[in-house]
C-alpha cells in the first residue's frame, strides 16, 4: 500500500511540474507581458549590421522624445576604414514603425546619409534595408538591427 501511494505521489509531483504547475519557471502569459514591455520602446543601445560586399557596423544610443521623436549618437566602422567615425541618429517610433536617419557616414570613402525603416515587432531584431545617399549616388544594403 505504501508503495502505490509513493507511486501516486511521484507522478502527482511530475504532472504538476511538467503542466507548469507549483509555480516553477514563467508562464505564456509572463513571457507574452515581458515580451510585448520590451517592445513598448526603442531606448536603449543598438547595433546594425550589414554584410554588403563592403560590411559597415553601426552601434547607437536612441533615446524617446514626445510623440515618438527620437535622438541619438553612435559611431559606424567599415570594414576597410581604419576606425570608426561618429555618427548622430534621428528618426521616429509610431509602434510598430521604426524609422532613422544616420547623418555623418562615410561609405567606400563618400559622405552619405542612411536611412532605414521597419516594424519593431520581435526581440530577434528589424530585417530591413539600409539606404544610403549623397548627390548623384544611392545604394542600398541589407541591414539587421537590433537592441541590446
Amino acid at each position: 500500500m505504501h508503495s502505490v501511494s509513493m507511486a501516486a505521489a511521484g507522478w502527482l509531483v511530475l504532472t504538476t511540474t511538467a503542466c507548469g504547475g507549483g509555480g516553477y519557471g514563467p508562464t505564456e502569459q509572463d513571457i507574452n507581458r515581458s515580451l510585448e514591455a520590451t517592445l513598448q520602446s526603442v531606448a536603449g543601445d543598438w547595433t546594425g549590421v550589414a554584410n554588403a560586399p563592403t560590411a559597415i557596423r553601426l552601434e547607437f544610443r536612441l533615446q524617446e522624445g514626445i510623440n515618438g521623436q527620437l535622438s541619438g549618437s553612435g559611431t559606424m566602422t567599415e570594414a576597410n576604414a581604419s576606425s570608426a567615425v561618429p555618427v548622430t541618429v534621428s528618426g521616429t517610433f509610431q509602434r510598430p514603425t521604426l524609422t532613422l536617419t544616420f547623418d555623418g557616414m562615410v561609405f567606400e570613402s563618400r559622405q552619405v546619409r542612411g536611412t532605414a525603416q521597419g516594424a519593431y515587432t520581435t526581440v530577434g531584431g528589424i530585417a530591413t534595408n539600409l539606404t544610403l545617399t549623397a548627390p548623384g549616388y544611392t545604394r542600398e544594403l541589407a541591414i539587421l538591427l537590433q537592441e541590446q
